[in-house]
């Protein structure tokens, strides 16, 4: 057998074998030869598709710009990939990741186009699990905290592109008389819920509270119908248990953006106003005013000495340890802003970073961060006792900057710091807006950089985004590690985490890892690392090379 016989073997071997479904046409599109994974996966053999194109397979909800984007993708670049839905022989529906490549000879003339596909229906009901999950409150299947956030951050951006206001009403319920707290809060959530909006959003946020989210309004007074409709909404008994239950309520209203910019402001003025409403002992709403608390002026205090700590240096760079599954080995190390003021006492970074975001601080915080972070690990390395990896949290407001990814260059140029030590963390929600970040993320990752959704699970991200985008690990959120052991659905959430990266190729880290019968859970589901107090809280750098560095062969 010659060279090219055997390797002709070879190839057709691998295509029979093939884990992922192949197909071959001609120039005009018409099959030629499939394998068995085609088989296995689309119900067709090959006799019942040679000949025809693959319109066959087409499942009627793609139109015909994205087949025509998809042909001229193929004649400019060669080369088209990504998510579609075809059908099966039984006429079943199903999601898979296509890649079609254009085969060329010496003269550039087409002689093939093979398509490689994979099902990605597992996948697919794994985020829609994790999503409902994750997002929807389990007592009364309304809306959370998580999900509430990202649907402001939504309505917030057509509000200014509007020009209209947006209301956010806290509702505090309380039953009149002593009753099961769950059924009385699942029968009052279902009976406000029918006097809403179906562009309204209604959410648990507390143990009897409830958030509204309102679109679209023109003032106040809107506002107000709404609260008046949810007030005389409760006046008739609620059936809770065979009995008949009547529920006081109080509510609060903040209006945006004038009592804030941030779904964490407007949430404090509401519930300050719903406190007001709660001491007119009566049933009844209240607006929200600058006089209730000092939210406004305490804001304002906290970027104005923000602002001169940044140009003092007066912030620290404290380091947490990230380990192996063992927990014996540091496989890394997180930077972390640290700030004490004199007038202000400790700031945690929930309270300034939002800010630091939303005035345009954030760039010179992240600038200075990295590049003091950059500096303390080449010293480590210098002294022979850094671990492997300097992880650090980028903001979406940073990867904004058409410029990010160029002084993340200019500052390891400046430091002499490996880019391939570097681990760039970013929330999940960053992958909503593909169009901005694709460029920044492809360029932080030519220059060797690792990247990393931090807090996986709290943000919605396209599923091709994980499977197209340079993501190397996934952080499981702290707040779903928490709940381990004492909260079915956290366990859940974790194990479908899990279950996404192990499809997906991804490692995973879990944060916030506190007690030992945690991480035997994530031990025993799979997972990674770990980061979180029971094996290190974060230090300063001096205590780090203390307390966890060793030295280095």
């Amino acid at each position: 057998m010659t060279a090219i016989q055997d390797s002709g073997r070879l190839a057709h071997i691998v295509f029979q074998n093939a884990a992922e479904g192949i197909a071959i046409t001609d120039p005009q599109g018409r099959i030629l030869a499939v394998n068995g994974a085609f088989t296995t996966l689309t119900g067709y053999p090959a006799g019942d598709v040679v000949g025809h194109t693959p319109a066959i397979l087409r499942s009627g909800r793609h139109g015909r710009e994205f087949y025509a984007r998809m042909w001229l993708a193929l004649r400019d670049e060669g080369r088209w990939q990504g998510e579609i839905w075809n059908r099966r022989k039984n006429g079943e529906i199903y999601p898979e990741w296509l890649s079609i490549s254009t085969v060329r000879d010496a003269t550039g003339d087409v002689l093939h186009y093979v398509g490689v596909f994979t099902d990605i229906s597992r996948i697919m009901e794994e985020q829609v699990k994790l999503r409902d999950l994750a997002y929807h409150d389990p007592l009364t299947r309304l809306p959370n905290r998580m999900l509430l956030r990202d649907r402001f951050e939504q309505a917030a951006r057509r509000s200014l592109r509007d020009a209209r206001q947006l209301a956010v009403l806290m509702v505090e319920i309380t039953p009149q008389g002593k009753v099961p707290n769950d059924p009385f809060l699942i029968a009052a959530s279902e009976r406000l819920a029918t006097h809403l909006r179906e562009t309204d959003t209604f959410a648990r946020y507390g143990e009897n509270e409830f958030l509204v989210l309102i679109e679209g309004i023109n003032g106040p007074r809107d506002a107000s119908v709404t609260a008046d409709q949810l007030l005389k909404a409760l006046e008739k008994p609620l059936a809770v248990d065979d009995l008949d239950v009547y529920a006081g309520a109080n509510i609060g209203i903040s209006l945006y953006p004038m009592d804030g910019y941030t779904l964490d402001d407007l949430a404090t003025a509401a519930d300050a106003a719903m406190l007001q409403a709660r001491g007119q002992q009566r049933r009844g709403f209240h607006f929200y005013s600058a006089e209730m608390t000092a939210f406004a002026n305490e804001r304002a205090t906290i970027e104005r000495q923000l602002r001169r700590a940044i140009a003092d240096g007066a912030l620290e760079l404290h380091f947490q340890p990230q380990f192996d599954v063992s927990g014996d080995s540091v496989v890394g190390v997180e930077a972390l802003a640290r700030w004490t003021d004199p007038e202000l006492g400790i700031v945690e970074p929930e309270r300034f970073i939002p800010i630091a975001e939303d005035n345009g601080l954030i760039h010179p915080l992240g600038e200075w961060v990295m590049r003091k972070a950059f500096t303390q690990f080449i010293s480590w390395q210098a002294a022979g006792v850094a671990p492997p990896v300097l992880s650090l949290n980028i903001s979406a407001r940073q990867l904004e900057r058409v410029d990010f990814a160029d002084s993340v260059a200019a500052l390891i140029a400046e430091t002499g710091i490996s880019p391939q030590s570097l681990e760039f963390e970013f929330r999940e929600s960053v992958l909503s807006d593909v169009a901005y970040v694709v460029p920044a993320l492809e360029t932080l990752d030519r220059m060797g950089i690792r990247l990393s959704i931090d807090g996986f699970g709290t943000g919605f991200s396209p599923l091709g985004n994980l499977k197209t985008l340079p993501i190397s690990k996934l952080n499981i959120d702290r707040s779903f590690v928490s709940g381990i052991g004492s909260n079915r659905t956290n366990d859940t959430i974790v194990r479908t985490v899990l279950g996404v990266a192990r499809t997906l190729g991804l490692r995973v880290i879990a944060e916030g890892v506190e007690t030992e019968d945690q991480a035997v859970f994530l031990r025993d589901q799979g997972c990674d690392e770990f980061q979180g107090h029971l094996y290190g809280q974060a230090v300063s750098g001096e205590d780090f090379v203390r307390r966890f560095a060793r030295p280095r062969n």
